[in-house]
């Protein structure tokens, strides 16, 4: 998972950023990243987009659940914006 972050991130992280987007990549699938509209963002340097579009992954088979939406904020607070 972290060489595809590396592989398809086009902009420079620091180490929160990086660690962050590599457990987000490890939970939804180096090919779920790959056609994100957060990799979109992120390689235009949009980096502040990147806490809110990783909390719209909190979902499986439609339903919100706990666990993934504990999971996404905790890998969005490791980003550091602290949303």
């Amino acid at each position: 998972f972290e060489r595809a972050v590396v592989r398809l991130v086009q902009v420079p992280l620091n180490e929160n950023q990086f660690s962050a987007l590599v457990s987000f990549t490890f939970n939804v699938g180096a090919g779920n990243l790959e056609k994100s509209k957060l990799l979109f963002l992120l390689n235009r340097g949009w980096y502040d987009q990147v806490p809110f579009q990783m909390r719209q992954w909190n979902h499986a088979k439609g339903e919100v659940l706990g666990g993934l939406t504990r999971r996404r904020v905790a890998e969005s607070n490791l980003w550091g914006l602290f949303c």
